[in-house]
């Protein structure tokens, strides 16, 4: 999964929880490469929740960076 380091990247540099379309944007990636790595990779440090977009500032689905307790 290729594209699954460049979206951990971004998040870990980006603070916040970003779309699929955003991070499509943003990655210059098509929007379902970014789902695709994100759901296949197990143990999964990104993260999908409903949140606030941090660059659309839409409510919807989001990739977040998973943190440690």
């Amino acid at each position: 999964m290729p594209n699954y380091r460049a979206i951990r990247n971004f998040l870990s540099l980006h603070h916040g929880y970003y779309c699929e379309a955003c991070l499509a944007t943003r990655l210059d990636l098509p929007a379902d490469e970014i789902q695709r790595s994100a759901r296949q990779r197990a143990p999964a440090e990104v993260t999908i929740a409903y949140r606030l977009c941090q660059s659309c500032l839409d409510e919807k689905g989001v990739f977040a960076l998973r943190t440690c307790a």
